[in-house]
């Protein structure tokens, strides 16, 4: 007998949404990971233990139902960022800037899908390091992107599933050309004006944002979609029948700052909303006019602060800043916007 070794496995996901929950779809896409790897596991089971069955203890064991629950981490890359952030919010809108000189380069903005409450899926199969597995129906729950300097950006997302588990004969699927992004691709403004449109292809943060990137330490921002997964009435299959977002998107956004003077602390104090955003611009995008970069832009429309405490680190001042997110009523809570060479998303 050897050890099996992990290190020789695999993570590959479905682009595209599966046509009916659990049916699977096309896996063609793969992502390094970090962590452990995916497993299946007893969501409830019964025993007759609380019966009198003529025995001492239970005498009879039966499996309910089944669920999936997982995590995925690595550094991040626009393609996991739209891919993880498409699961979580739901709608993803894809067009190309620049078909004619850049017919590579893609635009996909992603927001929160209020249309239904019901949460698209796609298919999961994953080479443990002994053999690859299928795993239909895999919803995401809550992405984490943190950032802080002199490294990567990380991305943690995590996913649920219907429980089903099967064999796969697929080969490992190709990974996305794009670099991870790090710290010096960040800018972190606060200000200015959201104008333009997902739909006319022309959202911007215009006026004049005042940039605390040179004084950023670090950013951390969670979003939960508070997923439900339902085991229907009538379904003896022991699997998820369907899963529902929550009633709400939760959001926690917080960066740690160097302290320049009271800015912080006077916005604070004023209430005052700002549009804040976190553009994280990555290499050139060769191939055609080279006026596109490799792009994961994060805009919060309305944001207020709802902590600025001051506080040290050694003899350094620094600033714990906490916002509470809001609903802007023409843009919503937050838009992000990628640019690669990834032609849609759960499409």
């Amino acid at each position: 007998m050897t050890t099996k070794r992990i290190t020789i496995g695999w993570r590959g996901f479905s682009t595209a949404r599966e046509t009916a929950y659990g049916v699977p779809a096309p896996v063609d896409t793969a992502f390094n990971f970090e962590g452990s790897p995916t497993d299946i596991a007893v969501e409830t089971a019964l025993t007759d233990e609380k019966e009198i069955t003529g025995f001492n203890e239970a005498s009879a064991h039966e499996v309910l139902n089944w669920k999936l629950e997982g995590s995925h981490k690595q550094r991040a890359l626009p393609h996991n960022l739209a891919y993880l952030l498409g699961l979580v919010m739901g709608q993803v809108t894809t067009d190309q800037p620049n078909a004619v000189g850049d017919p590579t380069v893609y635009r996909h903005f992603i927001e929160r899908d209020l249309s239904t409450s019901e949460l698209k899926s796609v298919t999961l199969v994953e080479h443990d390091g002994i053999q690859a597995r299928s795993y239909p129906g895999v919803f995401g729950k809550s992405v984490k992107l943190t950032g802080e300097r002199g490294d990567f950006l990380k991305v943690e997302a995590e996913f649920g599933g219907m429980g089903k588990e099967e064999a796969s004969g697929l080969s490992k699927p190709a990974l996305a050309a794009e670099s991870y992004l790090r710290y010096g691709d960040v800018q972190f403004t606060r200000g200015g004006a959201l104008t333009g449109s997902v739909a006319g292809g022309d959202l911007a943060v215009s006026g004049s944002p005042v940039s605390f990137a040179a004084d950023l330490i670090s950013f951390e921002w969670t979003l939960d979609n508070q997923a439900r997964p339902i085991y229907a009435m009538g379904d003896g299959s022991g699997f998820v029948s369907r899963v529902e977002r929550g009633d709400r998107f939760e959001h926690k956004l917080t960066a740690e700052l160097e302290m320049q003077d009271d800015t912080h602390k006077t916005a604070l104090l004023s209430g005052t909303p700002y549009v804040l955003n976190i553009p994280v611009t990555g290499s050139v995008i060769s191939g055609g006019s080279g006026a596109f970069n490799f792009l994961c832009d994060i805009v919060f429309p309305r944001v207020v602060y709802r902590q600025a405490q001051k506080t040290a680190d050694d003899q350094a001042l620094i600033v714990k800043a906490g916002f509470q997110v809001l609903d802007d009523p023409v843009y919503g809570s937050v838009i992000v916007k990628v640019v690669n060479q990834q032609p849609g998303y759960l499409l």
